[in-house]
C-alpha cells in the first residue's frame, strides 16, 4: 500500500536535488521501499526514472547551457553512460540484501562527505583519465544502486577545473540525467515500472527541485550540509536495519 507520506517526500527529494545537485537517489530508493512498498530492485529502477526527470528539470531551471565546460561534460557523460549500462546489469545480479546494505554504507559515506568536504581545491588543466575513470565509477553506482552520484560528481568537477559550486551543481545535474536515463532504459526488459506513480512523484519532485535551485542562492551552505548529513545518517540506519531483516528472514 502506498503511504500518503510518499507525496511530501517526493517534493522534499526534489528540493534536496536542486540544492545540492546530489542526494536525490539516496533518498528516493528508501522512500520507494518504505512508502510505496516496493522491493529494492524495482525501487532502484523506478528511482532512476525519477532522478533523471528531476535532474533534467533542475538543470534547465538553472540554465546549465549559459556556461559550459565541454571537455569535462563530454568525458564524464560518455564514461558515465557506459557505467550506467554496466551498473544496471550488476544491480540485477546482486542479492537484494546486499544491494540494500551497499546503499546504506554509501549513504553513511555521503553523510560523512557532506559534513566534512571543503570544495576549494581545484586544478586548471583538464585531465582526461581521472575524468573518464570517475565518470565510469559514478555511472556504475548509478545503475547498480539507483543513485545519481552527484555527491561524487560535484567535488570531482570542481577539482578538475570548475571554479564555482553553483556551476558544478548545474553540470552535475546534466550528468545525473544522462547516467540515470541510460541505466533506467537498461532495466526495462527485466523489471516492470509503475509509470503513473513514477510520473506523479517525479512531477512533485520537479517542483521541489525548482524551489531548491532558488534556495541554493539564498541559504547558508554550512547549515544545509549539516542538515542533509543528519538526514542521510537516519536513512542509512533504516537501510541497515532493512538489510538485516531481509537477511534474517
Amino acid at each position: 500500500m502506498i503511504s500518503i507520506w510518499l507525496w511530501p517526500a517526493a517534493f522534499a527529494i526534489g528540493l534536496i536535488l536542486g540544492l545540492f545537485g546530489a542526494g536525490g537517489g539516496m533518498v528516493t530508493v528508501p522512500a520507494l521501499m518504505f512508502l510505496a512498498d516496493m522491493d529494492v530492485k524495482t525501487a532502484v529502477a523506478t528511482s532512476l526514472w525519477f532522478v533523471a526527470f528531476v535532474s533534467l528539470t533542475a538543470a534547465i531551471h538553472q540554465r546549465f547551457w549559459q556556461e559550459l565546460r565541454p571537455r569535462l561534460l563530454i568525458t564524464f557523460a560518455v564514461s558515465g553512460m557506459i557505467g550506467g549500462a554496466l551498473g544496471s546489469r550488476i544491480g540485477l545480479l546482486l542479492p537484494a540484501f546486499v544491494q540494500v546494505a551497499m546503499l546504506a554504507l554509501l549513504t553513511f559515506y555521503v553523510a560523512w562527505w557532506t559534513s566534512r568536504v571543503r570544495l576549494t581545491e581545484r586544478v586548471s588543466v583538464f585531465r582526461f583519465i581521472p575524468a573518464a575513470v570517475t565518470g565510469l565509477v559514478i555511472g556504475i553506482l548509478t545503475g547498480a544502486l539507483g543513485v545519481g552520484g552527484g555527491f561524487l560528481l560535484v567535488p570531482a568537477l570542481i577539482y578538475l577545473g570548475i571554479n564555482r559550486f553553483q556551476l558544478a551543481v548545474s553540470h552535475s545535474l546534466v550528468l545525473i540525467f544522462l547516467n540515470a536515463i541510460v541505466a533506467a532504459i537498461s532495466y526495462l526488459p527485466s523489471l516492470k515500472i509503475d509509470a503513473p506513480l513514477t510520473a506523479g512523484i517525479a512531477g512533485l519532485a520537479a517542483v521541489g527541485s525548482i524551489g531548491g535551485g532558488l534556495l541554493l542562492k539564498r541559504l547558508p551552505g554550512d547549515s544545509l550540509k549539516k542538515g542533509f548529513a543528519v538526514l542521510l545518517v537516519l536513512l542509512g540506519a533504516l537501510m541497515i536495519w532493512e538489510a538485516w531483516r531481509m537477511q534474517a528472514g
